[in-house]
């Protein structure tokens, strides 16, 4: 395939997706939820918007074990750092030389990451290179992206490559939707971390994710770290990109994952219901080891999504439960917590102001549990259980409601799904 050809079969993609109205934002490994207009009105599938994120690898190329080759489109390259299609020349590479302590920030930021041809990010043409790949995209039609091992680059050099892109394309710097991988640990060189970052964008906020798999594989209320507290010493709200799992972390047993079944699934919803962060629902495939790739994949093609039972493909962000719930986080909107309950170990239920509720059931039984909530009194749907309104909620005069909420489950409603909605 041509460049040319993938250009165009990227442009197609971007345009299915953003013209489609439906409930969820897609991108080539993340679900992005994007916000969505007002909160109190019915519930209407066409006011929500859809949004492709670019996974974006900037620091580093092909392996230094590979002497050449030719890209699947066709590009060559060499392991001498000649890349004639990109406009790479030797020059544009830091000299070569292994990582050799993540104590010491300028070994991160200019040796080579697992062997990886590591660009020099402070060179004005790379600089210009990198600017004018990511105003292609924004051309193409990407509403942002997620910037891949941002901690191997010092973050002038990021800051410097983003003011390019916003100049570049016309854009404000804070109307590009930019994330960026840095995983955080103390034990690592103080100039390498997240804070260090958040003049670009947001970061990912790795150690929620850590978090999240601790308190539902023990106790949600119960332990050394209630979850009502989980932002706790972690970056800053408004900066912070969250997810339950991602590619690397589902393959090293550092967070939940499909595997986990019941408890992946309430950590999604708590996700997408608590006020923290950007949430991002991840989408992939089921794996044996880590280095399992998707089924009927090669060296060189990955075969189209098939989200049909027992595909081998999860697709996450298409279950009843996870649906329901990024239509629950839209239309709890910037409404504040409000209402926590929790009985001191595995049940706990909290609203976000006078629009959404949910009560999450991380025990081993069945519980019928009488919560207090802020939302008007009248019928709601249950948007975890189904999105037919076949589970309901009674919300009574004095606010309080009266739930059983089976074991590894939840019960989750708001304003904008009532049985009357659901009939329109």
């Amino acid at each position: 395939m041509t460049m040319g050809a993938i250009a165009r079969r990227i442009t197609r993609v971007i345009t299915a997706v953003v013209c489609v109205a439906v409930s969820v934002g897609v991108s080539v490994a993340t679900l992005h939820v994007p916000t969505r207009e007002g909160g109190g009105e019915r519930f209407n599938p066409a006011r929500y918007r859809s949004d492709v994120i670019a996974d974006t690898v900037i620091n580093h190329t092909t392996g230094v074990d590979k002497t050449q080759g030719t890209g699947t489109a066709g590009s060559p390259y060499d392991n001498k750092g000649d890349f004639p299609e990109a406009g790479y020349t030797p020059s544009d590479f830091h000299a070569p030389c292994s990582i050799w302590t993540y104590r010491d920030a300028e070994s991160v930021w200019n040796c080579q990451v697992s062997g990886l041809q590591d660009l020099d990010t402070s060179s004005p043409h790379v600089r210009d290179v990198l600017s004018d790949y990511f105003v292609k995209l924004l051309d193409y039609g990407v509403a942002g992206f997620r910037v891949d091992a941002v901690k191997h680059m010092p973050p002038e050099d990021v800051l410097a490559i983003k003011k390019l892109v916003a100049k570049k394309s016309g854009r404000s710097m804070n109307d590009i939707w930019w994330t960026q991988e840095v995983i955080g640990d103390n034990a690592e060189a103080a100039e390498i971390q997240p804070r260090n970052y958040l003049k670009t964008g947001q970061v990912n906020e790795f150690q929620y994710a850590y978090r999240l798999k601790s308190l539902f594989s023990n106790s949600l209320a119960g332990g050394s770290l209630s979850i009502k507290d989980i932002p706790q010493n972690i970056t800053d709200s408004g900066k912070a990109s969250v997810f339950v799992t991602n590619w690397d972390t589902e393959r090293n047993n550092m967070t939940l994952t499909y595997k986990d079944g019941d408890a992946y699934r309430l950590a999604n919803a708590f996700m997408l219901a608590y006020p923290y962060g950007a949430p991002n629902v991840f989408s992939g495939y089921e794996f044996h080891d880590t280095d399992s790739g998707a089924s009927g994949a090669t060296a060189t093609s990955v075969p189209d999504i098939d989200c049909s039972k027992d595909s081998g493909w999860s697709c996450t962000e298409r279950w009843p439960d996870v649906h329901g719930m990024v239509g629950w986080h839209n239309v709890a909107g910037d409404a504040p917590l409000s209402d926590w309950q929790d009985d001191g170990d595995n049940m706990i239920a909290f609203g976000r102001g006078g629009r959404a509720f949910i009560a999450i059931n991380n025990s081993v039984r069945t519980r019928t549990v009488t919560y207090h909530t802020a939302l008007p009194a009248g019928e709601y749907c249950d948007v975890y259980a189904s999105a037919d309104c076949s589970g309901s909620v009674h919300v009574r005069f004095d606010g309080d409601a009266t739930l059983t909420v089976p074991a590894g489950s939840a019960v989750a409603f708001h304003i904008a799904a009532t049985p009357y909605t659901v009939r329109q």
